[in-house]
Formats: structure tokens, C-alpha cells, sequence
């Protein structure tokens, strides 16, 4: 979860990082999904809630930290914007 972030000072580097946040929401999205693919092979094993919890854990800890990482960017933005860059 811990990406170096570029310099937000250039449209490049705009892009740069919307395309790094938009890979960390992306990741979000497959641990949750692997989350629920857990709890679709039913639930006949008493284990299966316990692991569905952890992975669906994970899956909400990477969002936070993708949607951290987008306000961080529009902060970034506007402050520039203010700026003049």
C-alpha cells in the first residue's frame, strides 16, 4: 500500500498520480471481491466467516488508503490551482 508519490507540479504528474490512485482502488476492488468469493463457497465451514472477515478487513484497508490518497491528490490540486500551476 505504500506507493512513492510523484511530484504534483506538472499535468504529467497529475496523470501520474490519478493512474496510481485509480490502481489502488482497482486493488481494493479485487481483495473484495476475493472476500466474497469466500463466503460463495458457502458456508458450511465454520472457518469461512472468520476468513471473509479478515479478507473483507484487508479489502477496507485498501480503500481508505485509495480514497486518502484521492483527497490527497485533489488537495494537492487545488493548492496548485491557487498557486497558478
Amino acid at each position: 500500500m505504500d506507493n512513492p508519490q510523484p511530484s504534483l507540479h506538472c499535468e504529467d504528474s497529475w496523470e501520474e498520480a490519478l493512474a496510481s490512485n485509480r490502481r489502488l482502488f482497482r486493488e481494493a476492488d479485487r481483495l473484495e471481491d476475493d472476500a466474497y468469493r469466500i463466503i460463495e463457497s458457502g458456508m458450511n465451514d465454520p472457518g469461512v466467516l472468520a476468513r471473509f472477515s479478515e479478507a473483507k478487513a484487508l479489502a477496507d484497508a485498501q480503500r481508505r488508503a485509495a480514497f486518502l490518497d484521492w483527497l490527497r491528490i485533489k488537495r494537492e490540486r487545488a493548492a496548485s490551482k491557487q498557486d497558478g500551476n
